[in-house]
């Protein structure tokens, strides 16, 4: 059994499960003099420094999202994620004293480590109700199919999940430690939240991943604290401008009608959380009358939906889209719905495992049929090589696509433009960093907000530390 990857930035520490049982990681954080000086803890010479930011992990990457605010009193653990490529991988991190985590929203890679933290310790974690639940969802089904080791077992999810403290959105949570965090809507995915932080008179923005529009599903971010003192902004789409979505919708939807009409079958590999209702929620505002079917992850997704009507932008609207659409329990049914022309909504959104590469094993050699990718692509996914390539790889390996091939930006992320308008409206901040995307888009925003908005931004580098 191979042992598991910390990922310190400047070095990988490797740990065994035996290592991780006895207690969390007890091995020093790496030294970085190149790119933060070693201030002590505190101090400085005759200087005081009351809290420090340390960028842990999700630096000009996206995954392991990660960063600790530590002061005299505590520590706060602003999400911790994992990162899939090839094998899970995991921030470093020293557990300091008296520490608390609170958590974004309940994507991986920024959820997908928290069970480390309860292997042979125990932390509070806060975050909203939906992402509780979307949390569990998501670390069962990490555990379940992971074809590669994991450190941690379902006894370590159970006791994550028994520590959660729910927050509501805009109502502080005084830590006994002295921290102050306020979660504010992020408009990502239901629950998602920018978090405030405040301390020794010192404030903290989190955005997490943000969203400043409006969508069929959600309501566009609520920005808190323009006033902060350091940020930390994502920058997943620093270097895209999204097309308006009422236009990427009304594509959509005329693509789909098209592909109907000639007796075709659309296939739309989502993201089991979000993107999946957001689809049906589409569907159903345009009123587009045809057999509709939801697969996979994003059933047990939808159902958690459901039980939390607050969190959307219009539930009339997501209640009557799953209630129209059928959903697939067996093999038996999947075999007949390919049978008709209807839209078949599925994950995995970047077809890297999931119902939706079975279905698309069988729907590729028919021209008539289309393939519709509504979300990002990472690079070296079957989805980046079905929309570069036209080529799948069932496992027989690759072959070209006959089906029609489209990708719709239905992103869920705030594009360049809504970036840029809200890092620059950070006038205050004496730090802000760039963090959540691949290095030339966290470069390329810190350049521009600090050359053409005055604003002191840097991209992170993992490791970085800035005493406040």
């Amino acid at each position: 059994m191979s042992p598991l990857q910390f990922d310190s930035g400047s070095q990988v520490l490797n740990v065994d499960r035996l290592d991780l049982r006895k207690g969390f990681m007890q091995a020093s954080r790496p030294r970085r003099a190149n790119r933060c000086r070693e201030l002590g803890r505190h101090h400085q010479g005759n200087q005081t420094f009351l809290t420090s930011l340390e960028f842990l992990g999700g630096c000009k990457t996206i995954g392991r999202s990660a960063y600790l605010v530590e002061n005299k009193q505590g520590a706060v653990l602003l999400d911790y994620g994992a990162a899939f490529n090839g094998h899970p991988t995991f921030p470093a991190l020293t557990k300091p004293s008296n520490l608390v985590v609170a958590l974004s929203h309940a994507h991986l890679d920024h959820s997908g480590g928290l069970p480390l933290l309860f292997a042979g310790g125990s932390v509070p974690v806060y975050m909203t109700a939906i992402t509780r639940d979307l949390t569990r969802v998501l670390l069962e089904d990490m555990q379940r199919v992971s074809e590669y080791y994991l450190p941690f077992e379902e006894q370590e999810i159970e006791r994550l999940l028994r520590r959660i403290k729910v927050v509501e959105y805009k109502e502080p949570v005084e830590l006994d430690s002295g921290f102050r965090l306020t979660f504010y809507d992020a408009g990502h995915i239901p629950g998602s939240a920018a978090i405030l932080v405040e301390a020794d008179d010192t404030s903290i923005l989190y955005t997490g991943d943000i969203n400043t529009i409006n969508t069929q599903l959600l309501r566009g971010a609520e920005i808190p604290a323009r006033d902060a003192d350091a940020v930390i902004l994502e920058s997943t789409y620093a270097l895209t401008r999204h097309d308006p979505r009422g236009e990427v919708e009304r594509s959509f939807i005329e693509t789909t009608t098209e592909v109907l009409d000639d007796d075709g079958i659309v296939l739309v590999p989502a993201f089991s959380v979000a993107r999946a209702q957001e689809i049906a929620c589409i569907l159903n505002h345009y009123n587009l009358s045809v057999p509709l079917y939801l697969d996979g992850l994003a059933r047990e997704a939808s159902r958690v939906f459901l039980r939390h009507p607050p969190f959307f932008r219009d539930y009339q609207l997501l209640r009557n889209a799953l209630n129209k659409t059928k959903w697939v329990q067996s093999r038996s049914q999947r075999e007949k719905v390919l049978k008709e022309p209807c839209v078949i909504i599925a994950p995995a959104g970047m077809l890297k495992g999931g119902i939706a590469a079975m279905y698309l094993s069988h729907l590729m050699h028919d021209p008539k049929n289309a393939i519709m990718l509504v979300g990002y692509q990472v690079e070296g996914t079957p989805g980046r090589d079905l929309l570069e390539k036209g080529t799948f790889d069932d496992g027989l390996g690759p072959e070209k696509v006959k089906a029609r091939v489209r990708f719709f930006d239905f992103s869920s992320h705030a594009g360049q433009d809504q970036l840029l308008e809200l890092g620059a409206s950070f006038t205050k901040a004496s730090h802000l960093h760039t963090v959540h995307g691949e290095p030339k888009a966290c470069e390329y925003l810190a350049a521009t907000l600090r050359e053409q908005h005055g604003i002191d931004a840097v991209a992170a580098e993992t490791g970085m530390r800035v005493e406040l």
